[in-house]
């Protein structure tokens, strides 16, 4: 299952729930790219200057963490969520060759405006919990603009792709409340 919508459209929360409730194994990019540069790895701090500028990072990069993530044993079997993926024809194919053809995707879609008060909001509630450390370091004004460029920038292909391979997709308004969002799907 595919879920795709635009940084701050609630996809983590979302995600916690399916897991949850379903039982399935959640794979997002942007997680496994954090976790990434959280362990300080040559990998992760080349990809933390490309995230800090709101690019994305190469697909064999992606692909070959969600290899690593899909291998442990705990996953072995199970459905998998990928969260931020595909978002080129390249992601798509490497998708395929993974996980073979997506069964669906969820689409969250809301207003851009209510994406960037989500966004900073997170940052200024990170800056309030100091366990947190501040938050992610691209939750400011000026990377998540660049994100939201990137994410309607490579949308059309992924919707593109899901429409020429015939995988139903569900749109979801995620401009609500998680509980909202969770009742519609």
């Amino acid at each position: 299952v595919l879920l795709v919508g635009g940084p701050g459209s609630g996809k983590g929360v979302l995600s916690e729930r399916l897991v949850k409730e379903c039982g399935i194994v959640h794979i997002s990019s942007g997680d496994l790219l954090r976790e990434e540069v959280d362990r300080d790895t040559p990998l992760g701090r080349e990809v933390k200057e490309i995230m800090v500028r709101g690019d994305l990072v190469s697909s064999a990069v992606i692909v070959t963490l969600m290899r690593r993530k899909m291998r442990q044993p705990q996953n072995a079997g199970k459905r998998v969520l990928l969260d931020g993926f595909p978002r080129s024809l390249q992601n798509a194919a490497d998708l395929v060759e993974i996980c073979g053809e997506p069964e669906l995707a969820l689409h969250l879609r809301c207003e851009d405006t209510t994406l960037l008060e989500r966004i900073l909001h997170r940052k200024e509630e990170a800056l309030l919990d100091d366990q947190n450390g501040g938050g992610r370091d691209d939750d400011n004004i000026k990377t998540a603009l660049k994100r939201l460029r990137n994410y309607h920038k490579y949308l059309h292909v992924t919707m593109d792709w899901l429409s020429g391979n015939r995988v139903p997709v569900v749109n979801i308004d995620c401009s609500g409340s998680p509980e909202q969002v969770w009742g519609q799907l």
